[in-house]
């Protein structure tokens, strides 16, 4: 079944920002970030095409990790990495709280959103409709950040974190995923994967 509403793509994306698990030695962060801290530029169409047009075979999907969270091998990050990536994490969790799809989906890596493309059964007038009509969240409505977890560098661009999240609008315990962010260019990171973290 395609997404056909904003409504609906928010809240698919709500779901993948915020599986129960406690984040080791968190750091307690601000509760719910504001809209006003997104500052990217929402996509276009023309955004949305360009990716669709450029799409390889999308990556599997990532295997939910369970157990005892541990990150894959790499590098403590520096203060100043962990800073950034913090920053950017909070930024993209206000950019869904902002209402708008687009505006959303400026917090992701192109490959992440081909994915999702994929997912939605490819580009097509509906799906980019569905993508420009915003929704209106009250406050009591936003994504709520709880705490930073763990991370490491992975790779040359690639970092992970862990992140501990909670969607007021459902009752669902507050959950923990493992951020994947690439450094899109430096001191700017955008999600490139989200992997579940189960009980």
């Amino acid at each position: 079944m395609r997404i056909r509403s904003s409504l609906v793509v928010l809240a698919w994306l709500a779901v993948l920002l915020t599986a129960p698990a406690a984040a080791q030695d968190a750091t307690p962060t601000a509760l719910a970030p504001d809209p006003a801290l997104c500052t990217l530029n929402p996509l276009t169409p023309e955004d949305l095409q360009r990716i669709a047009d450029s799409m390889a075979t999308p990556a599997p999907t990532s295997t939910p990790i369970t157990g005892n969270i541990v990150l894959p091998d790499g590098e403590e990050l520096f203060t100043s990495e962990r800073e950034e990536l913090e920053k950017d994490i909070r930024r993209a969790i206000a950019c869904v709280n902002t209402g708008e799809p687009l505006k959303a989906l400026a917090a992701y890596t192109d490959a992440w959103i081909a994915q999702f493309l994929v997912a939605q059964g490819g580009l097509d007038d509906e799906l980019i409709a569905g993508l420009q009509v915003n929704r209106d969240l009250l406050p009591d409505q936003y994504l709520q950040l709880l705490s930073f977890g763990d991370g490491a560098r992975m790779s040359e661009s690639r970092v992970a974190m862990v992140v501990v999240g909670d969607d007021p609008v459902d009752d669902r315990e507050p959950q923990s995923r493992l951020f994947v962010m690439e450094e899109v260019r430096p001191g700017r990171y955008l999600i490139d994967e989200v992997v579940p973290i189960e009980s």
